[in-house]
């Protein structure tokens, strides 16, 4: 039998938030390893390394994914024919 596979709309959804996830992820990796105005050290230096780390990558996951998210919906062909091809 064969697996059943997630509508269209779902698989579009989580594939681009899943992307800007990852982007979020690198910009948020870039700003501890290049210290940008010290949030590196600042964030390196803490009592609690693990809790900043988590708290920075999910909040720039979240962020970087909504916006990646609105962007490719925004640019969603709006002929069927173009929106079939998706």
């Amino acid at each position: 039998m064969k697996p059943e596979r997630f509508p269209k709309l779902i698989r579009f959804v989580m594939l681009n938030s899943l992307i800007g996830m990852v982007i979020g992820w690198i910009v948020a990796s870039a700003v501890v390893y290049f210290d940008i105005n010290g949030f590196g050290s600042l964030v390196m230096e803490s009592r609690h390394v693990v809790t900043a780390l988590f708290i920075m990558f999910f909040s720039f996951g979240i962020t970087f994914g909504f916006g990646y998210l609105t962007t490719a919906v925004l640019l969603l062909p709006t002929n069927k024919d173009d929106f079939d091809k998706v």
